[in-house]
């Protein structure tokens, strides 16, 4: 189990509680809690994150977070930041980190603080020769490649606090500029290069393995993780034709693939990434033809469905929500599919702004959908894609909407960073961490909390790894 500072957030991949017996309260200001194990060994996990840490969110890249999210456009705050258009954000701790692109060679990595908006740090790794582009955040450091484009790219980690230099990668890398890295659960860092994937040590920078992989097309070749069974997957070509690849995490053996066959005639454009579901599922976008759904029993892929969809989004990325819908674009609109069987279960209504279409989805525990349209508007959906809400965001281009795990939402535009507030919001920086000590952690049936003055009369919440509220309540 681990324990955030945001509240009380529990989450456990092996355990589920569901049922408090009883809670005694001390004079001592101390909480005894004693739960009753209900589900062991849970069959459904959550993918493992400290934020929003690369491109989808999570490991498993599929956009789902188990926050409650925004559900008005209420802006805790915006600033001006120089920048032709927007990209991803990510997100750890009180920390947000973006590219902002102003030319070629001028094309910082910034970082803000996410409950107010200061500027903390702006740094070029580049010496003015090309992009500084954030690949993601993880344990207190920010990986930035040295984007030039050259397919031999240099990799470095710098200090989330204050953007100083701590390590350059033994490999060069090759990511395109919509594409970011992903971390398994022990926060290894795995990322592309010229037609290689390497896992690397975050904590030095060096090399654990390399293997083949070849893309299909930029923006195509980001590696999903499933933390579950230690695989990760690619989408590949050979001849022109896509192969679904599983790699051991481990020592980066090619295990099995599995042809993606195109569904409507002049193919696809394949300039979007894959990604797992909660419910382990690999799910493949073959842009402009369709989305498939290959289950993995550990010596082969099986192919479940195939969904045609119309219409160029490249560099578009899915998402899924807490029912193991998926969610993608179709024809200038998004369309949510059961997960289990491809069938149609909403379309939203149109919302192409009639330029390059590149939504990239995602989705919070409170059953809201967000997009960025890859032109000028953010959306906020229900699950049935009804628009709840939208706003101007201008050349939201690979934008995207990262959810914090206190709920705020950001997004990124053309000389704008703006963060979306959810109804009730808790900066994770309120209550100082050493104000509260919870032990045994884990903990296999009982946790004591000892709060001292600092937190008293602040509110907490416990919440299971399903996103389900176990505990809530004033600490006193």
């Amino acid at each position: 189990m681990k324990c955030l500072n945001s509240g009380i957030r529990f989450q456990d991949t092996s355990i589920i509680f569901m049922q408090i017996l009883h809670i005694i309260f001390m004079h001592s200001k101390t909480l005894y809690i004693l739960f009753t194990l209900m589900v062991v060994l849970q069959t459904q996990g959550y993918s493992q994150s400290t934020g929003w840490n690369n491109n989808g969110g999570n490991p498993h890249r599929n956009g789902f977070s188990a926050v409650s999210g925004p559900e008005t456009d209420s802006v805790l705050w915006e600033v001006s930041s120089p920048g032709l258009f927007g990209t991803p954000v990510f997100i750890e701790d009180n920390y947000l980190v973006t590219m902002r692109f102003q030319s070629m060679t001028d094309a910082p990595v910034v970082c803000y603080q996410l409950n107010t908006g200061t500027l903390l740090w702006s740094v070029d790794v580049t010496n003015a020769s090309g992009r500084s582009l954030p690949v993601g955040i993880r344990d207190g450091r920010v990986f930035v490649v040295r984007l030039t484009e050259s397919q031999n790219d240099t990799l470095y980690a710098l200090d989330v606090t204050n953007g100083s230099y701590l390590w350059t990668a033994d490999a060069t890398v090759a990511p395109y500029i919509s594409e970011s890295a992903v971390f398994d659960a022990t926060g290894n860092l795995y990322i592309g290069g010229f037609q290689k994937t390497f896992k690397i040590n975050a904590e030095t920078g060096q090399t654990i393995w390399e293997t083949t992989t070849v893309p299909m097309a930029s923006g195509s070749g980001e590696l999903a993780v499933n933390t579950s069974n230690n695989t990760g997957y690619t989408l590949e070509q050979s001849g022109g034709i896509s192969y679904l690849w599983a790699t051991d995490l481990t020592n980066g053996v090619k295990k099995y693939s599995k042809i993606v066959n195109d569904l409507q005639p002049g193919g696809n454009v394949p300039q979007s990434a894959l990604m797992v579901g909660e419910n382990e599922i690999v799910y493949v976008q073959l842009t402009e033809d369709n989305i498939a759904a290959f289950s993995d029993d550990g010596s082969q892929f099986n192919l479940l469905w195939q969904t045609t969809i119309i219409g160029n989004s490249a560099f578009s990325l899915m998402c899924v929500d807490n029912d193991d819908a998926v969610y993608a674009p179709t024809g200038g609109r998004l369309v949510r599919l059961d997960g289990l069987t491809g069938d149609t279960l909403a379309l939203s209504a149109y919302i192409g702004e009639g330029g390059l279409f590149t939504p990239r989805i995602s989705a919070s525990n409170n059953n809201f959908i967000y997009a960025t349209t890859g032109e000028d508007s953010v959306f906020a959906f229900d699950k049935s894609l009804n628009k709840i809400w939208s706003a101007y965001l201008p050349n939201s281009n690979t934008s995207g909407v990262s959810l914090a795990p206190n709920g705020l939402a950001v997004v990124t535009g053309a000389n704008i960073i703006r963060v979306y507030t959810p109804k009730t919001f808790t900066s994770r920086s309120e209550i100082d961490q050493s104000a509260i000590i919870l032990y045994p952690n884990p903990t296999a049936d009982y946790c004591i909390i000892k709060a001292d003055q600092r937190a008293m009369g602040k509110r907490y919440r416990l919440v299971g790894v399903a996103g389900q509220t176990i505990l809530a309540g004033i600490l006193w």
